[in-house]
């Protein structure tokens, strides 16, 4: 659903899950995926880890001269936990599970577990130009992730649209919530892209836009969102900030990111830079995020990068900073 700005690293800048090299099943069936794997370092208390993040697979059924479609993504990462017993919580989970429509050339329907509109940055590693996202303690900034739904999905001369309908996000289950979409691209190389998000739980407006020149890409992105259930509680850097500090309230969320990438050939660098206002149970506070990640293609299908993180959020009694180091390696399939 969202449109996902990626390009191959054999020669530009990252692996996609739109651009991987597919496995052929048969005429009608193909599956694609990938491992994910990374070590990461939080500053000066020793809480090294080393994990599968995750790995992914995914079936394509695209029988031939039909409208209808199908895909199913399977994701497992490293949260399961395991006892005696056996499996006690599995993240095993759906992401992507559709059965899509194509009406017409410029439109079509999808019903399923659909990602949302929401985002520059993927929720796929492999659509990533870094490790971590733009948010407090690698979290997205985003509102929303997957839920089940139905969208139509069109296009008219330079500008592509969107609209879904279905459940909120988790346990927060509402029929009536609402995504819009609107993207542009008549331009060569820009892309601009605006999704509004209408939920019983929040109110999301987000804008962004990409625009590649020679090996340099440039994004920026903002994002404000509104949420009217929050227990008026924030963990960061381990620890749980709560009644203490805030009551129960709304907590709003107000962020600007801007992202450099510099490809040099099978080598790039990202430069991202977050900065963020927050307001949580009626107090003001800042956070902002700063990254840096030389990356490298070692084969068509085998992505590596290092990144370096530092976090920096104005709590209440005193700011507290963080800094993160993270190692990932990615095949891809």
């Amino acid at each position: 659903m969202k449109n996902k700005i990626t390009c191959l690293l054999a020669g530009a800048a990252l692996f996609g899950a739109t651009a991987n090299a597919e496995i052929v099943l048969t005429d009608d069936l193909s599956a694609y995926g990938y491992i994910d794997m990374a070590l990461t370092d939080g500053e000066g208390d020793g809480n090294t880890e080393t994990a599968v993040a995750e790995f992914e697979l995914g079936f394509a059924f695209t029988p031939a001269e039909s409208k209808w479609s199908a895909v199913a993504e399977l994701s497992f990462d490293s949260d399961t936990e395991f006892d005696d017993g056996g499996v006690t919580d599995s993240s095993a989970e759906f992401e992507t599970v559709t059965i899509s429509y194509q009406y017409s050339d410029t439109l079509s329907f999808t019903f399923g577990n659909i990602e949302t509109y929401q985002g520059f940055e993927t929720f796929d590693a492999t659509g990533l130009y870094q490790f971590s996202y733009a948010g407090p303690e690698s979290s997205s900034l985003y509102s929303a992730g997957y839920a089940v739904g139905a969208s139509a999905d069109g296009s008219i001369g330079d500008f592509d649209y969107g609209v879904w309908i279905g459940d909120s996000e988790g346990d927060r289950q509402a029929t009536d919530s609402f995504e819009y979409y609107l993207g542009y691209n008549g331009i060569e190389n820009l892309s601009v892209n605006i999704a509004i998000a209408d939920d019983p739980y929040y109110d999301t407006d987000n804008i962004w836009a990409s625009y590649d020149y020679g090996d340099f890409t440039f994004a920026v992105e903002y994002v404000a969102t509104d949420y009217v259930d929050n227990d008026g509680t924030l963990a960061y850097n381990g620890v749980t900030y709560g009644e203490d500090f805030f009551a129960p309230a709304v907590f709003e969320l107000d962020a600007m990111v801007y992202m450099v990438y510099k490809s040099f050939g099978n080598a790039g660098l990202t430069l991202r830079y977050t900065d963020a206002s927050i307001n949580l149970g009626g107090t003001d506070f800042d956070y902002e995020k700063t990254t840096i990640s030389p990356s490298y293609a070692f084969s068509d299908n085998v992505f590596g990068l290092v990144e370096f993180s530092t976090e920096e959020l104005d709590l209440p009694g005193g700011d507290t900073e963080q800094d993160t180091a993270a190692v990932e390696l990615i095949y891809s399939f």
